[in-house]
C-alpha cells in the first residue's frame, strides 16, 4: 500500500476525529452544566480506576498486536486467533481477581472496592474496543475504524441524557453510559473481525513474541498511569471529589483540544512508519519522522499558543461557570503540558517502539512518574489545584527532554531549524496583531479569527512549500 493511497484515506481519520472531538467538547460543556462538580469528579475518579486496570492488564497486549501485525500478516488467521484467545485469558484473570478482592470484607471501607465489579467490566469493554480499533487501524479497515470513533461518543452522550432525564439516574448516569458505549461498539466490531476466522490456530511463537515485546511495557504503562492520573487521585484524597471535577473539566478540555490532532497524525503516519521500518528503509523512516516533527512545529505549537492566549474565552464557551474558578491559571499550563506530552508520545516514542527499545521508555517514565508523585504530594496540600498542574507540567518537560536525548542515539532525526524559526516569527507577529486589535476593543471571536488568519496566511505562504511533498502524499 503506497503512501499516496494512505493519504487519500487520511481524510477519513481527520473527519471522524473532528466529529468525535466536537462531540467530546459538547459533552464536557453539557456535563459541566448538567452535573455538579462532585458527581463529575466521582465519574473522573471512576475513569481513573478503569484506566489503572487497563494499564496493568491490557495495554501491553494491544500494543503488541498492533506492532506485529505486519510481521505475521501471512499467518493472519492464527495471528488473530492467538490475539483474541490471549485477550480472553486476560479477561478471566481480571474477573477472578476482582471477585477475590470483592469478597475481602475489610476492604469495603474503601469506596473503590464497592465499585470494583463495575471498574473491571468497564476496563474489559474499553480494552476490547481498543484492541478492535488497533486491528482496524493497522489493517487499514479505515471506514470501520472511523465509524467507531464517531459512534462510541454518540452512544455515550445519548445514554447519559437518557439515564439522567428519563430514568432520573444522577450519580451513576455517566458511569453506566461509559460502560455500555464501549460494550455495544466492541460487540459489533468483534463480530466483524472474527466472523471469517475459522482456519487459524493458537501459536505459541506469536504469544511469546507478544510477551517478550509487550509485557515489559506493563511497567511503562503503570508509570504512565501515575503521570496521568496521580494528580486526580491525590486531589481526591486531599481536597475531595468536587475539586477533582473542577480540575478534571479543565484538564480534559485542553487535553482533547491539543491531543486529538496528534492522535489523527499518529493514526496516519505510524502504520507507514511501521511498514517502512520492517523493510529496513531507514532513510525513508527518518524523512517521515522529520515530517512528523514539522507538523508539531507548524500545527500543534501554534494551537497551544492560541489556547494559552485565549484561555478565558475558551473556558467560558466550553465549561460551566462552577468549573471555571481557576481556568485562567490552569489552562495555560495544560496547553503547553500536553504539547510536551503529545510530542513525547506521538513522536519520540515511535523511535523506541520501532527499535524494540520499549524498556527505555519504561525507565524514562519511571523517573518522570517518581518526580511527578513527589511533586504532587508536596505541592497539592500547599497550592491545591495549581500544585497538581505545576507538578505535572514539570514532570512532562523533564520526560520530553530525556526522551529527546536518548532517542537521538537510536535514530537521529533531523530538526528543520528553518521551519522552527519561521513558525516562531509568525506566531510573534500574529500575537502582536491580535493584541493591537484587542486593545481597540474588538470582540474576542474577531481577535481569534485575526490570529488564525494571520498565522495561517504567513505559514501557508512561507512554510507550505517545504512541507508540500509530504502534504500531498498524506493528506490530498
Amino acid at each position: 500500500m503506497s503512501i499516496k493511497f494512505i493519504g487519500k484515506r487520511s481524510v477519513l481519520y481527520t473527519l471522524s476525529k473532528i466529529i468525535s472531538a466536537v462531540l467530546s467538547l459538547l459533552s464536557i460543556s453539557l456535563f459541566t452544566r448538567l452535573f455538579d462538580a462532585e458527581t463529575y469528579g466521582q465519574y473522573l475518579l471512576f475513569v481513573s480506576y478503569v484506566t489503572l486496570i487497563c494499564s496493568l492488564f491490557f495495554w501491553w497486549h494491544r500494543l503488541s498486536t498492533y506492532r506485529y501485525y505486519h510481521k505475521y500478516k501471512e499467518y493472519y488467521d492464527s495471528f488473530l486467533k492467538t490475539s483474541y484467545l490471549s485477550f480472553f485469558l486476560i479477561i478471566s484473570v481480571i474477573l477472578i481477581l476482582s471477585l477475590i478482592l470483592y469478597n475481602f470484607q475489610f476492604l469495603h471501607q474503601y469506596n473503590i472496592i464497592t465499585l470494583l465489579p463495575f471498574c473491571a467490566l468497564a476496563a474489559i469493554f474499553k480494552s476490547n474496543f481498543d484492541l478492535n480499533q488497533s486491528l482496524f487501524n493497522i489493517s487499514r479497515r479505515d471506514y470501520l475504524f472511523c465509524l467507531n470513533i464517531v459512534l462510541r461518543p454518540v452512544i455515550f452522550v445519548t445514554l447519559s441524557l437518557i439515564f439522567h432525564n428519563y430514568f432520573k439516574i444522577y450519580d451513576f448516569a455517566l458511569i453506566y453510559s461509559l460502560m455500555l458505549s464501549f460494550f455495544i461498539t466492541a460487540l459489533a466490531s468483534n463480530f466483524l473481525i472474527l466472523k471469517k476466522n475459522t482456519s487459524g490456530k493458537y501459536e505459541k511463537k506469536i504469544i511469546s513474541k507478544f510477551f517478550s515485546y509487550g509485557f515489559p511495557l506493563t511497567g511503562l504503562f503503570i508509570f504512565d498511569y501515575i503521570l496521568t492520573f496521580s494528580d486526580r487521585l491525590l486531589i481526591g484524597h486531599y481536597l475531595g471529589s468536587d475539586m477533582v471535577g473542577m480540575y478534571g473539566a479543565n484538564y480534559d478540555l485542553i487535553k482533547m483540544m491539543v491531543l486529538f490532532g496528534m492522535i489523527i497524525q499518529g493514526y496516519i503516519i505510524y502504520p507507514e512508519l511501521n511498514k517502512t521500518f520492517e523493510k529496513n528503509d531507514l532513510n525513508e523512516v527518518k524523512k517521515l519522522m522529520t515530517f512528523n516533527f514539522n507538523i508539531f512545529i507548524t500545527v500543534f505549537l501554534p494551537l497551544c499558543v492560541f489556547i494559552l492566549y485565549f484561555n478565558n474565552s475558551i473556558s467560558d464557551i466550553f465549561i460551566g461557570k462552577k468549573f471555571t474558578i481557576l481556568s485562567s491559571e490552569l489552562i495555560p499550563l495544560f496547553s503547553m503540558m500536553f504539547l510536551f506530552w503529545g510530542l513525547k508520545i506521538h513522536h519520540f516514542d515511535y523511535i523506541f517502539q520501532l527499535s524494540e527499545k520499549t524498556s527505555l521508555s519504561m525507565y524514562i517514565l519511571f523517573f518522570g512518574s517518581f518526580i511527578n508523585l513527589l511533586l504532587n504530594i508536596f505541592l497539592i496540600p500547599r497550592l491545591e489545584l495549581l500544585g497538581a498542574a505545576y507538578a505535572t507540567f514539570i514532570s512532562y518537560f523533564i520526560i520530553l527532554l530525556i526522551s529527546l536525548l536518548i532517542s537521538r542515539k537510536l535514530l537521529k532525526v533531523a530538526i528543520d531549524i528553518k521551519i522552527l524559526m519561521k513558525t516562531g516569527i509568525f506566531l510573534i507577529m500574529s500575537l502582536i496583531i491580535s493584541i493591537v486589535f484587542s486593545r481597540f476593543g474588538f470582540n474576542d471571536f474577531i481577535v481569534m479569527a485575526i490570529f488564525i488568519s494571520c498565522y495561517g496566511v504567513l505559514s501557508f505562504k512561507y512554510n507550505y512549500k517545504d512541507l508540500r511533498p509530504y502534504f500531498i502524499k498524506f493528506y490530498y
